[in-house]
């Protein structure tokens, strides 16, 4: 994996944009990213950490972190990283959860995170995905490895460069696993393991399977719990002939049964016989017995049926009479039906009325009354109009008060317009007054205006000038370290004199120097020697320091010239003092513009007052006028209203109004002659029911009825006379049947006193019978028990055989596969280890052996990695506990007994080694690039001479490593350098050195 751009704003301490072409910066293999610390660097790792897993690359870091506290509130947080990738290139932007101003309103709302997830195609870039979900498991596929592992592989971040050596052997296992891909391994082990229950539990039901077949051949053979348990307990041959023996004694007790049956069979043939015989006789006796008891409760309904034959015949009798008494009947009903409708009307009507007398005088008294109605038709005319009438007097009323309140207004109004034209006057010379120093006070705005902009332009050049400063301030700075570097290479160069002169030093040839021919303790050159030439360079780089230092220093001398002229030309005053005068100048001059225009206004209020005046004497004469012709209208017509109130009331007699009474006389008139033709109906009603009545006397008594009651009560319609004259004729056929039954030929000679005897017979021969049978039956079924049970005993042997079998089977061709389990579990064999621990001992065993190589230049040495697989527990046998041999000494250490120096470079050195057997090893995880945060510090000069061979060792085999470090020396040591710098206002920006 190699990265290529990063671009991150308002994260961390970056306020703005900052972007990092790793290209560039990386292209000799080694860069340093180096500033003051807490200035950001580790911010720069946990960019790519977050754009790649959505985390940041330590433990300890804070969620906090993400968003940058120095930039613009609205300013979105976000990372964007290209990297390659075997052969692909990919691209993913992010940006964290966070807080921004609303768009509406105050206050803040919280965005979600995003991501966005491309790969180059073609030329063009491609969306992969915009799911987190998705995007994480697309990336962490692809990298290889777990956010964790990153950090712990590719990016080591400050803090926590000795996890993976001080890890524990799970950790370490965990990590090994996923970087080596032996997930094969644990695949296998898990199918082996899985196979090895499968064949287990397939024993284990195959064996289950025997003792169920053993269990149930017992249970065949009737043994108890006891015997059946006893028989579990045998052994395979005792088993079996444990079962024949069981057999044999089931096969005789079927033999024996079977000559039982055979008796029990000629017993029930002989009884069955018997009992059909007495059988047919008692069937014989039994129906004798009933058809007699049937005759008898026949005859006893003799006297229902002389009744139903009596009315059949007084039915017969009455049907000339049936239809006069319905003709009756719908007379009875008219009849009502009138003397209801008179009672409608009157509620007590007298006996003549009740008779249907009255009518002629009820049709009199409603024609008097519809003569009286129409004669009141005029007068309730004229009192409909009415309400009219009096709406025109309110009015008229209304109108002699409008007017007399018009008259008193002008009045009231003219009695006014004198005040009301004073206070104009006083109001106009006011205003006059207020605009008179309006020309000054837009001369002083002017000037004032002037002064403001110049104020506005300085403090728009003051972020500049400090800029301007600041810079200057770093290239003095800047000039000032190459002038001591080159002071410093000066010194080297003459300290380094010693060595080249006893370089040129033989044994026996006196010194230069001192004339010794012995030369003990010869000088010897040093790994940071300086040349000349060196020399040279640095002082060239001190002069173009300086030259840059004078540049930046004219610049700055340049804008703070200029920015105090402008400060001379807004009078020394501040731009926030000059505009509040300028805004306190613009509210006066619009007083005095407002109050000019309110003196022209108030001048023309004032000739329109006079104007009033003079008109509102005219027009308080004309309303006097109309004031007086309205009162002399309205009192004639409340004169001719009220005569016309007091005709009507007379007219009333006592009614609420005319059109009252006469809606009274019309209601009665209209009573009047419903009466009469209640009255009218009500007497041909009752002639017609007289004549019905007579009638259907006269029938009744030619039909031999005493009265019309009588024969109204033998009245039967015809489907019920039907009815009853079916019931007479089907009593008299059952009679005749019944007797014919009784008298049957088949029933002759029997005596039905000797009923109980034979019955007694019957039962007895039944009874016999049945005590035949049940011994027959429990012959049969003692024998069919016995066959079954015996057939039952053959099936379930066979299937104890069967079984056993199978298990037999199963054993053999199961056994291959649990022992191979077994060995790959590591729960058998010699060392009992399992296979993926086998393989990653493997694997570990080359990264420390690759790791010793980097640790011997590292440590001079001294110090040697040792992995471990002896100890008491399972998990020391393991292979993976790491130990540290220390040459100087002979023991072997702990790595948490090393010094923090020594902690840092081999730990260091482990993991290059990971990554180097990870690259070597063919479909592992791609590491090109390896970032180192922190720990130079706490090396020597000497010891960091060599680390940084180690590390110029990896650039020369293609590999990309970033150094993070606020060390001064590796300055010198790394050209390509990624800078990181505070900004006055607190926040960082990055500039890459190249």
């Amino acid at each position: 994996m190699r990265l290529h751009t990063l671009e991150l704003q308002a994260f961390g301490p970056y306020a703005t944009q900052q972007r990092i072409d790793f290209d560039r910066l990386a292209a000799s293999g080694l860069f340093l990213l180096e500033g003051p610390t807490g200035a950001g660097k580790s911010t720069i790792l946990d960019a790519v950490t977050f754009a790649l897993y959505g985390g940041l690359a330590g433990e300890e870091s804070g969620e906090d972190r993400l968003r940058s506290h120095f930039a613009d509130p609205a300013a979105e947080p976000s990372v964007m990283l290209e990297f390659s990738l075997h052969g692909a290139r990919y691209r993913v932007t992010r940006a964290p959860e966070h807080r921004r101003p609303k768009k509406r309103g105050e206050g803040f709302t919280t965005e979600a995170s995003r991501v966005h997830l491309e790969r180059q195609e073609a030329g063009a870039w491609r969306s992969l995905t915009s799911n987190k979900a998705e995007a994480g498991e697309v990336i962490t596929e692809a990298v290889g490895l777990s956010r964790e592992q990153f950090t712990q592989v590719m990016l080591l971040p400050q803090g926590e460069f000795a996890r993976f050596l001080r890890a524990r052997d799970d950790d370490r296992r965990e990590l090994l696993t996923k970087l080596f891909g032996t997930q094969l391994y644990d695949r296998v082990t898990a199918e082996l393991d899985r196979r090895r229950y499968d064949a287990a539990r397939l024993r284990e039901e195959a064996a289950q399977a025997v003792s169920a077949a053993v269990s149930a051949a017992a249970e065949a053979a009737g043994l108890d719990a006891v015997g059946r348990a006893e028989l579990l307990s045998l052994s395979r041959a005792d088993r079996e002939t444990r079962l024949k023996e069981e057999s044999e004694v089931l096969a005789e007790t079927v033999a024996v049964t079977g000559e039982g049956l055979e008796l029990a069979v000629g017993r029930v043939a002989a009884a069955r016989a018997a009992g059909e015989q007495a059988g047919q006789q008692a069937a014989l006796m039994a129906r004798l017995t009933q058809a007699l008891a049937d005759l008898r409760e026949h005859q006893g309904t003799r006297a229902e049926h002389d009744r139903r034959a009596a009315a059949l015949d007084a039915a017969r009798r009455a049907e000339p009479v049936r239809p006069l008494l319905t003709t009756l009947a719908e007379a009875d009903a008219i009849t009502g039906q009138a003397r209801d409708e008179l009672l409608s009307l009157i509620p007590g009507p007298g006996a003549d009325m009740l008779s249907g007398h009255g009518g002629p005088g009820a049709r009199d008294r409603a024609e008097a009354a519809e003569r009286d109605a129409a004669g009141l038709q005029h007068l309730a005319d004229v009192e409909d109009g009415l309400p009219g009438q009096a709406a025109e007097l309110a009015a008229q009323e209304e109108a002699a008060r409008e007017a007399s309140a018009q008259v008193a207004a002008l009045e009231e109004a003219r009695g006014g317009l004198p005040a009301r034209m004073a206070q104009l006057e006083g109001e106009r010379d006011q205003a006059t007054a207020a605009a008179g120093g309006l020309d000054a006070a837009r001369a002083r705005l002017d000037e004032i205006t002037v002064r403001r902009d110049a104020a506005c332009a300085a403090a728009g050049l003051a972020p500049q000038v400090e800029a301007a400063h600041a810079a200057m301030q770093a290239a003095v700075d800047a000039h000032q370290a190459l002038v001591d570097a080159h002071q410093a290479g000066v010194n080297a160069l003459l300290g380094g004199m010693a060595a080249e002169l006893a370089a040129q030093l033989t044994d026996g040839a006196p010194c230069p120097v001192c004339g010794s021919p012995e030369h003990p303790a010869l000088a010897h050159p040093q790994a940071d020697a300086v040349s000349a030439k060196d020399v040279a360079g640095l002082a060239e780089q001190r002069d173009e320091a300086e030259c840059g230092r004078a540049r930046l220093e004219e610049e700055w001398s340049r804008l703070d010239r200029e920015r105090a002229d402008l400060i001379a030309a807004a009078g020394g005053r501040s731009m926030e003092e000059l505009a509040t005068e300028a805004e306190t100048l613009a509210g006066a001059i619009a007083i005095g513009e407002q109050a000019a225009g309110e003196a022209g206004r108030l001048a023309d209020e004032l000739a329109k007052a006079w104007a009033e005046l003079e008109a509102s004497a005219a027009d308080l004469r004309d309303a006097a006028a109309r004031e007086a012709a309205a009162s002399q209208q309205a009192a004639m017509t409340h004169a001719a209203l009220c005569t016309l109130r007091a005709d009507l009331a007379g007219a009333a007699q006592g009614h609420p109004s005319v059109a009252a009474r006469r809606s009274v006389l019309i209601g009665t008139a209209i009573r009047d002659r419903a009466v009469a033709a209640a009255l009218d109906k009500l007497s041909a009603a009752l002639a017609s029911q007289g004549k019905a009545h007579q009638q259907a006397e006269r029938e009744a008594s030619a039909q031999r009825f005493a009265s019309l009651d009588e024969a109204r009560e033998a009245v039967v319609e015809p489907a019920a006379q039907a009815v009853l004259a079916a019931d007479v004729e089907s009593w008299t056929g059952v009679l005749a049947r019944l007797e014919a039954a009784a008298q049957a030929d088949d029933l002759a000679g029997l005596d039905p006193g000797r009923a109980a005897e034979i019955r007694a017979q019957a039962e007895t021969a039944d009874a016999a019978l049945t005590r035949a049978e049940e011994a027959e039956q429990e012959v049969r079924v003692a024998h069919q028990a016995g066959k079954a049970k015996a057939e039952r005993l053959r099936e379930r042997l066979a299937d104890v055989c069967k079984g056993e079998d199978h298990l037999d089977r199963l054993v053999e061709e199961t056994e291959p596969v649990i022992r191979l389990a077994a060995l790959a579990k590591g729960t058998e064999g010699h060392r009992r280890v399992s296979l993926t621990t086998y393989v990653l001992r493997h694997w570990f065993s080359q990264v420390v052996a690759a790791a010793n190589v980097r640790l011997a230049a590292m440590s001079s040495g001294r110090y040697e990695l040792q992995r471990t697989d002896e100890g008491g527990t399972r998990r020391e046998r393991a292979g993976l506990t790491l130990a540290v041999t220390d040459r100087h000494t002979g023991t072997d250490r702990g790595p948490a007994s090393l010094s923090g120096g020594e902690t840092f470079y081999t730990s260091l050195a482990l993991a290059l080694g990971l990554a180097d057997v990870v690259r070597a090893e063919a479909g592992g995880v791609d590491l090109d690039t390896l970032f180192i945060d922190e720990g130079f510090g706490s090396l020597d000069a000497a010891t960091l001479d060599e680390v940084m061979a180690v590390i110029d060792d990896l650039r020369d085999r293609g590999r990309v490593v970033g150094i993070v470090s606020h060390v001064p020396d590796l300055k010198d040591r790394v050209p390509e350098r990624l800078e990181v710098r505070r900004l006055p206002d607190g926040s960082s920006a990055l500039r890459v050195v190249a």
